[in-house]
């Protein structure tokens, strides 16, 4: 997992972070202000201050927070008038929000504190839904409450346009001060604050639920706080029950909120759901003991720990945070636990991870053993970490001596002593409870980097400047020069005048809070903040018995590097494995059934042989050989563990084996993938120039092409050749590259003494036109090559969409009827040139691009021997590639020539390929540098009802109607019930909920609304609706393993690499769009460091759905409104370029997704259909208009359920597209004179999802 922060307080009151990534406490900047308490979620911190108020600090988001302001002008025609600013007055306000509802005028819609910077004027939107509006803006209707038109008609009525202005929070990684409860910040100060519910179900993301307890008595909830609003907009008191009061609170990460009272009782709140996130009431819970009253409470998710006044620790049983909301009895549990130990406070995380700070040394402790079986843990672990120190802080010692000034080395990464020593002896703790004694470690000399960075302008966002700021006051930098002076990302570089000098030291502090709410501790991977340094001994690195053993192992590998290319004297590599199973020998027919068979696999020194029996053993079904086999794959349904098999040039080609269990099946994967690596002499890493593909299941695929290329080079050329010798004619011979200039076709043979005409066609994709509802075939013959005996002459000729052209004929034929003969066709820039016998017989000029041929034919009566293909460029057949899994789950991945491959998950979490292979699918067999991968997905179904006068909406439908339990066509019946694992990899992590995140919008209860199920879908009721829907869903997650590394913390939509330069170790250009839609560039991403360091944002106008970099200066994207952009301005100097220029999209298509390559642009329409942007060159990037391509006859059947496209890639020299059946495909054809290419050439249908062929 990605790392995270644990937050302290020390006896200073200086804040401290230590991130599960590094082992040094770091200071965050200090700007006068010392704290009292923390609370913390993810890149958000809140606090109490030294004057009781509370205030925010939002840090390590690499997307700055904007929100987009949007006000509607309405306008009505009245017929003398026309268009006017004066409405009916059943109309709604002049400026106003997208329904109506709320009054929006612009010049009254402010900035809600200081803490905002606008980024620019009021501009109109000129688009809808992705079509172009005129420069007015203007959108036409009947009436308001209708569907907008950008073009005006008759019977227009009204008319709106968006006025849009975005605004930014600038008090990024400093601290920002919450406007006071009164002017006087005195009159009612805060003593407790807390943050969570960043959980809640059915919330919107990003929402928070902050609560904060007064001197007053008075608890107060603060509304609209979320990752858009960090500050959220006002506080609201909570009644509290007559005669409790309440000195501290804590909110855990459901929404769960428990309070401990001055009279030792707790109270827990009741009825916290996304309808109600304050809650409805208060539970009185009793303390665990009467003599001691509860001091200290916090929640986690399943867990709630406090600390009475006697500094025991005690466990609230019986507490489940999901069900909380709900359910009285889960919120208050059923009893208190004692726990071993004396704290002074403690802290839990959203994982229910528990740490605390000792009553009796300061130190903070963390409980180990804490997991979902075992909520309370086994002990408290001391944590040691060097702590970063100023020389204006009391805790810096006096001797200079023993601390390194470190304000000229900032650049470097800080080092303790843990990490300077190869032996390590842990520490011996006591087994179950805090040491009585403080512990220290010794001053080391280390240097090191702060941990964040400080504005320019540190005064105008400091505690004292902020206290008082009032919420909704809008600041003008034009008039306060001492406060506005920051850059545009509101940061600088750190500076520390000669009283602040920052030093790294080990030493003893005394620590007064710790907060776990936004640390992700994995308990299984624990960090190295619990080792004790005194305890490392250095001194056995030195000792002569080791010394020793080392030189004896060196002298001993020259002998054994003598014998390492000796044969084994004995062959162990013959084996079998046999099992029962279920087989399908014909998968595409949908009519198949899998019948009961005996699955065997024999393997004999280089090869096997794979055969299917029939149950008794006694005839065999089908057998193939292991070199057939390039793809083994899982393709398993719910419940059903399966794995496919392709043998693409061996009918069936495809066979899909069922097993009893995963277990089995894995054994069976396992198996199959090590003797087709052994067969096709397949180890380690995929060399850079790979294709890269993903399943619908999440399984990551890599093809290796440059091992195909190699065994086809001969003298600068790739060569083929076909062995024709007793083939029947006519015979098809594939041409999967063309006869692109430079290409050779070779054909030997003898002709039949009878013969009357003989014939080779070099042949085009078919052209398909549709005409009345059916599509009509047009043959398309680059070359018709016919000697004709009888006449003694050749006829040369090309058809052209099923007509004939004007024939060319020559006599002298020198093929003899009864003889051999050889027959050459090179194909010329201009023309073919046609040698027989070796002697240049003709040329046939061009009619058709050359590097459209995909078939040569050979017909008549001839007895061919051999056909040879030379051709200046590699001969892929699609059905050729050998696809070789490497360990991981995830749903997209996208690679660039240099090696560098990046993938996103099903979570949207960013994984970096770390060049190593293998996973958890073949075990320890050939595995290397593999980590712990986790992604989690969602199983959604819709629920039906259909309205009916005597008993309202209810399940009982009509017979014509959907299932009352269906997927989101209605077509397939689903319930809860039949929804199962994938595999015994995935785990459950939640129950069936439904989702309130449904486009159109849902009612309180989850439900949409239409006439009818095949309708469109809204929130609201109306009086003509008939029918009614809401979607339910279930996470589950699953743990394995891969060759990747976890990116960060920033979840991603989509992702593009290029190679900037072609040096051994160059710059990568890395675009990403994170989950809102905003664009960023990574930076310093090399070969050698393929994460990079930093993202850097790219500001725009509209969010945006799909990226692509081609060329690294070629950047396309696709808005959430349809729309295509490109950006301008990208140099080397300056990879994140200077704007963004729209390119209009087809007329009526709304665009999807974006691939840019050096073969053109590349889109898909939400339809499933392509364009390539014609035109595209240096002079004019933007191209001139779009080429539609769709889905002909031969892609539609190359799968059941297949209606278009899903996916497209564009690269150097190819383009590859995924169809919605899961089927993967190459243009051909693709030239200057036609990018857009002429067919497709068909792989296997791999149940593919996503494929990358931009390191081609």
């Amino acid at each position: 997992m990605p790392s995270s922060l644990l937050f302290s307080i020390n006896n200073e009151g200086r804040v401290h972070t230590l991130s599960t990534s590094g082992s040094l406490w770091r200071e965050l900047p200090y700007v006068g202000q010392e704290f009292k308490k923390l609370s913390a979620v993810p890149h958000f911190l809140w606090a109490l201050g030294g004057d009781h108020q509370v205030y925010v600090y939002v840090h390590g988001l690499d997307i700055p927070i904007r929100v987009r302001e949007e006000s509607y002008e309405n306008e009505r025609w009245i017929p003398i008038e026309g268009f006017t600013s004066r409405l009916l007055p059943t109309d709604r306000y002049h400026y106003s929000s997208a329904d109506g509802t709320v009054d929006r005028p612009t010049d009254k819609i402010r900035l809600p504190s200081m803490a905002w910077q606008w980024e620019g004027d009021w501009q109109l939107e000129l688009t809808l839904m992705g079509q172009p509006l005129d420069h007015n803006g203007w959108t036409y209707a009947v009436d308001f409450p209708s569907q907008y038109y950008p073009k005006k008609q008759w019977s227009s009525c009204v008319r709106r346009r968006l006025w849009v202005r975005s605004r930014r929070y600038s008090a990024m990684n400093s601290w920002c001060a919450i406007a006071p409860l009164h002017k006087d910040a005195t009159t009612e100060p805060f003593i407790d604050i807390s943050v969570g519910g960043n959980n809640v179900v059915g919330v919107d993301p990003g929402t928070m639920l902050v609560w904060a307890v007064t001197s007053h008595n008075r608890v107060m909830f603060r509304t609209g706080v979320s990752a858009k609003s960090p500050e959220g907009a006002k506080w609201n008191s909570i009644l509290v029950p007559p005669g409790c009061e309440i000195n501290q609170i804590s909110v855990g990460a459901t929404g769960l909120v428990w309070a401990s009272l001055l009279d030792g009782r707790a109270l827990v709140r009741i009825g916290v759901t996304r309808d109600s996130l304050p809650g409805e009431s208060w539970v009185e819970i009793r303390g665990p003991v009467e003599r001691s009253r509860i001091l200290h409470i916090s929640v986690g998710t399943c867990a709630v720990w406090a600390v009475t006044q006697d500094k025991q620790v005690w466990f609230r049983k019986g507490v489940k945070g999901e069900g909380a909301g709900v359910s009285e009895e889960l919120a208050a549990g059923s009893g208190w636990v004692e726990m071993v130990g004396r704290m002074s406070m403690v802290s839990v995380a959203a994982n229910d991870q528990v740490w605390g700070v000792g009553a009796d040394d300061r130190v903070i402790y963390f409980r180990a053993g804490v997991t979902l079986a075992d909520l309370t843990g086994k002990r408290w672990r001391a944590l040691h970490a060097p702590q970063q120190v100023s020389r204006a802080s009391s805790n810096a010692s006096l001797n200079r001596d023993k601390f390194h000034r470190s304000c000229n080395s900032l650049n470097q990464r800080p080092h303790s002593i843990s990490e300077t020593t190869a032996g390590i002896a842990e520490w011996e703790e006591q087994s179950h409870s805090a040491p009585t004694a403080p512990t220290s470690l010794p001053v080391g000399e280390v240097t090191g980097k702060h941990f964040e960075t400080q504005l320019k302008n540190p005064k105008a966002w400091s505690p004292v400047r902020s206290v008082g700021s009032v919420v909704g006051t809008e600041a003008h930098p034009e008039t306060d020069d001492s406060i506005w002076q920051a850059d545009d990302f509101g940061n600088s570089s750190i500076f520390y005048t000669e009283d602040e000098e920052l030093c790294w030291a080990e030493l003893e502090t005394s620590w007064g809070w710790v907060e776990a709410g936004a640390c992700m501790l994995d308990p299984s991977q624990l960090p190295n903040w619990f080792i004790e340094a005194n305890t490392l001994h250095q001194a056995e690195l030195e000792q002569p018995w080791r010394l020793q053993i080392l030189d004896n192992l060196k002298k001993r590998v020259p002998a054994v590097e003598m014998y390492a290319h000796y044969p084994t004297a004995v062959d162990t590599t013959s084996w079998m494995q046999s099992s029962e199973a279920r087989v399908c020998l014909n998968p595409a027919n949908s009519g198949s059934v899998f019948i009961e068979c005996i699955l065997q696999l024999e393997w004999v020194h280089t090869n096997g042989v794979v055969t299917i029996l029939n149950l008794e053993g006694a005839a065999t079904m089908h057998q193939f050989s292991v070199t057939d086999i390039t793809c083994v794959q899982c393709c398993s349904e719910l419940g059903c563990p399966r794995l496919a098999v392709h043998t693409p040039h061996l009918p069936p080609y495809c066979i899909k084996f069922q097993f009893s269990s995963d277990s089995q099946l894995e054994e069976w994967q396992t198996h199959l993938i090590f003797v087709c690596g052994q067969v096709h002499s397949i180890a380690g890493k995929p060399p850079e120039q790979s294709l890269w593909a993903v399943t619908t299941l999440g399984d990551i695929f890599v093809s290796d092409t440059v091992a195909l290329e190699s065994s086809q080079l001969q003298d600068n050329s790739y060569v083929q050749e076909i062995d024709l010798a007793g083939k029947e004619v006519p015979v098809s011979i594939p041409i999967h590259s063309g006869c692109v200039p430079g290409t050779e076709l070779l054909l030997t043979g003898c002709v039949a003494d009878d013969v009357d005409r003989v014939g080779i066609n070099l042949d085009l994709h078919i052209t398909y036109k549709l005409r009345h509802k059916a599509y009509t075939e047009l043959e398309n013959t680059a070359l018709h090559f016919n000697p004709r005996f009888t006449d003694d002459i050749i006829v040369r000729n090309s058809m052209i969409e099923g007509k004939w052209g004007e024939e060319e004929r020559d006599g002298n034929l020198p093929i003899k009827s009864g003889q051999e003969f050889s027959l050459k066709i090179i194909s010329g820039t201009e023309e073919y040139i046609i040698d027989i016998n070796g002697t240049r017989y003709c040329t046939y000029k061009h009619r058709l691009p050359p590097h459209s041929v995909i078939t040569a034919l050979i017909w008549g009566k001839i007895r061919p021997f051999k056909f040879v293909v030379k051709n200046p460029q590699p001969i892929i057949n699609p059905r050729d590639l050998f696809w070789r899994q490497l360990g991981g789950h995830l749903r997209r991945v996208e690679s660039c020539v240099s090696g560098v491959t990046w993938g996103i998950g099903y979570d949207h979490t960013g994984w970096v390929y770390n060049y190593g292979w293998g996973g958890s699918f073949i075990g320890s067999l050939d595995s290397h540098n593999i980590n712990s991968m986790t992604d989690s997905q969602d199983y959604r179904l819709y629920e039906n009802q259909r309205w009916n006068p005597v008993s309202g909406y209810t399940s009982t439908g009509l017979p014509t109607d959907r299932h009352m339990w269906s997927d989101a066509t209605g077509k397939q019946k689903r319930t809860r019930d039949q929804v199962k694992l994938p595999s015994m990899h995935w785990q459950w992590v939640s129950d069936w909920l439904v989702d309130f995140h449904v486009p159109g919008g849902v009612d309180r209860e989850g439900w949409q609304y239409a006439m009818d199920f095949p309708s469109t879908y809204h929130a609201i009721k109306h009086f003509t609706d008939y029918v009614r829907r809401r979607r339910w869903y279930r996470r589950c997650a699953i743990a394995t393993t891969g060759p990747w590394q976890e990116l960060g913390h920033t979840k991603l939509l989509e992702v593009s690499l290029e190679t900037v330069s072609d040096t051994v170790d160059g710059v990568v250009s890395v675009w990403g769009l994170a989950m809102g839609g905003q664009a960023m560039v990574r930076l310093g991403v090399t070969p050698s460091s393929p994460m990079g360091t930093v993202w850097e944002h790219v500001g725009s106008d509209q969010a945006l759905s799909s990226i692509s970099s081609g060329p690294y200066n070629q950047v396309w994207v696709i808005g959430k409104n349809g729309c295509a952009y490109w950006r301008v301005g990208i140099t080397k100097d300056k990879l994140e370029g200077d704007s963004w220029a729209s390119v209009e999209p087809p007329a009526g298509v709304q665009l999807k997704q974006v691939s840019v390559g050096k073969v053109g642009v590349w889109v898909l329409d939400k339809l499933g259909k392509l364009y390539i942007r014609k035109e595209v060159t240096p002079v004019f990037p933007e191209g001139t208009h779009w080429q539609c391509i769709t889905a002909d006859p031969p892609i539609l059947s190359s799968a059941p359920n297949t209606t278009g496209f899903k996916q497209v890639s564009a690269g150097n020299r190819e383009v590859w597209a995924v169809t919605d059946g899961g089927v993967a495909l190459k243009r051909h054809g693709i030239c200057l004179e036609n990018p857009a290419g002429t067919g497709w050439n068909v792989g296997i249908s791999g149940n593919w999802q996503h494929i990358c062929v931009k390191a081609l």
